[in-house]
C-alpha cells in the first residue's frame, strides 16, 4: 500500500482539528429580557481540542476616580499591573467577593497604596497574581465610591459580554458543553447552562436575576 507523504497527513489532521471546533453565540439578558451588559460568561469542554492561551499580564489602572476596565477577566497566576493614573494617591483593597457585594473576608484582602503623578513623583504601580478562582471586589479606602471587579476564571473560554449581551465565543470543540455566568449584581447564582455544539455558529440565550445598581455616590473632593 501507497503511503501518503508527512506533509499530506499532517494537513488532513489539522483540516479534521479544524472541523471540529464550533462557534458559541451567547445572549445574556436580566429577567425583563433586557441585555446585560459585563457579565462573565465561562464555557467549559471535556471534549479534545486546542485551547485559547490567556495572556500572561494585564493592567488594571485607576483614574478619574474609576477602575479602568470596570469588570477584568484573568487566569490564575497572570499578572495584574494596578496603576494610578490620577494626580492623588489612591488604595486597591482587592479579595474574594461574597453574596451581596461584599469582602468575603476582609482580614485576607490585600492592600495597596499607589501614589499618584503630581509633584514630579512616579505614578503607583504595583504587581499582584490570584490563584483561587472566582470574584473579587475592588476598592479603594481613600474614594469609597471607587468599586471595580476582577474575575478569576478557571475556563480558557471566558469572556465579557458586550454592551449589547452579546460574545462570541471561537474554537470550542463540538460536543456537550457547559456555560457558567457570573454578574457583579446578581442575586443568586446562577446554574450553569448545558449545550450541544455542532460545526458553525451555534446560539444560547441565557437570563439571570440582577439588582438594580444604585447611582454612584458623590466622589471626594479632597486630592489625598
Amino acid at each position: 500500500m501507497r503511503r501518503l507523504p508527512a506533509v499530506l497527513v499532517l494537513l488532513a489532521l489539522l483540516s479534521g482539528l479544524a472541523a471540529s471546533a464550533a462557534e458559541l453565540q451567547i445572549t445574556v439578558l436580566d429577567r425583563a429580557g433586557q441585555a446585560l451588559a459585563e457579565a462573565v460568561v465561562m464555557v467549559d469542554s471535556s471534549m479534545p481540542g486546542q485551547r485559547p492561551v490567556p495572556p500572561a499580564e494585564i493592567t488594571i489602572a485607576q483614574e478619574k476616580l474609576r477602575f479602568h476596565p470596570a469588570v477584568s477577566i484573568v487566569a490564575p497566576g497572570t499578572r495584574i499591573v494596578f496603576s494610578n493614573k490620577d494626580s492623588f494617591d489612591h488604595h486597591v483593597i482587592a479579595g474574594l467577593m461574597g453574596p451581596g457585594g461584599v469582602y468575603l473576608d476582609p482580614n485576607q484582602n490585600i492592600q495597596l497604596r499607589l501614589s499618584g503623578k503630581s509633584g514630579g513623583r512616579v505614578p503607583g504601580n504595583e504587581v499582584r497574581s490570584f490563584n483561587q478562582t472566582g470574584p473579587y471586589l475592588l476598592g479603594c479606602h481613600l474614594h469609597s465610591s471607587m468599586r471595580g471587579h476582577l474575575y478569576v476564571a478557571d475556563s480558557p473560554w471566558a469572556q465579557l459580554s458586550g454592551a449589547d449581551g452579546k460574545l462570541l465565543v471561537a474554537g470550542v470543540p463540538e460536543g456537550p458543553v457547559k456555560v457558567r455566568i457570573w454578574h457583579a449584581d446578581q442575586l443568586l447564582d446562577v446554574e450553569p447552562t448545558s449545550a450541544q455544539l455542532v460545526a458553525g455558529v451555534n446560539r444560547l440565550t441565557i437570563k439571570t436575576q440582577v439588582q438594580q445598581r444604585k447611582s454612584a455616590a458623590p466622589t471626594s473632593a479632597y486630592p489625598y
